[in-house]
């Protein structure tokens, strides 16, 4: 019985000593590990909110932007002069490796029953695979890209060659968009171009050199 009651007095003067090392708001004082983390705390959300209404947080640069007006500021070239450029090969290598590409996507969707074929050709830049398009027979090509001048062009470049189609051939529907909505498509193709990359030597090279 006297061990039990010198215990229970043990645990009631704790609690008063507890009770009396704290402040008004629950804090202990004098500066304790809880005092510490709860004033981390609001320092740091008070640093957050500064940082969300400062008028000199740096904004994230729109690369879109800046991407579609270098290619709606490119000069169209003839025959000639692309052939006289340090990539030429390169972009025969692209150019028959998309045709590899579209010959076998066009077949496997043909291979899963007779359909009308709709594709996205997504980048389509200036037009430069509508030929391929007529040659893979499809029914409906979606051309869409981030500049708008060369969505304009490949417009141009599809109704003259529509005009300069035979009278019996077919030539699939087109639209083109500046800015792609909703479509349900049976492919979609985004031709990475190597040639881009590869026009300089230091553009080519990692910063390891490798």
């Amino acid at each position: 019985m006297e061990l039990q009651s010198h215990r229970t007095e043990t645990v009631k003067e704790g609690r008063e000593r507890q009770r009396e090392g704290e402040g008004e708001d629950g804090v202990t004082a004098g500066g304790g590990g809880g005092g510490k983390k709860a004033g981390m705390k609001r320092r740091h959300e008070e640093e957050e909110d500064e940082e969300e209404t400062s008028p000199t947080k740096k904004q994230v640069p729109d690369h879109s932007v800046k991407v579609a007006s270098h290619y709606n500021s490119l000069q169209e070239v003839g025959l000639a002069a692309r052939s006289r450029s340090r990539i030429f090969f390169m972009r025969n290598f692209n150019n028959w490796l998309k045709s590899v590409l579209i010959g076998e996507i066009l077949e496997q969707v043909r291979g899963a029953g007779p359909q009308q074929i709709s594709v996205l050709d997504l980048g389509c830049g200036k037009g430069g695979d509508l030929l391929k398009w007529r040659r893979g027979g499809i029914n409906h090509l979606v051309c869409a890209d981030i500049a708008a001048v060369s969505v304009e062009q490949c417009q141009s470049r599809y109704e003259d060659m529509k005009r300069k189609s035979h009278a019996n051939e077919k030539i699939f529907s087109a639209s083109f968009l500046k800015q792609l909505d909703i479509v349900y498509l049976h492919a979609c193709l985004v031709q990475c171009l190597l040639v881009l990359t590869l026009k300089k030597l230091k553009s080519a090279v990692c910063s390891d050199e490798h």
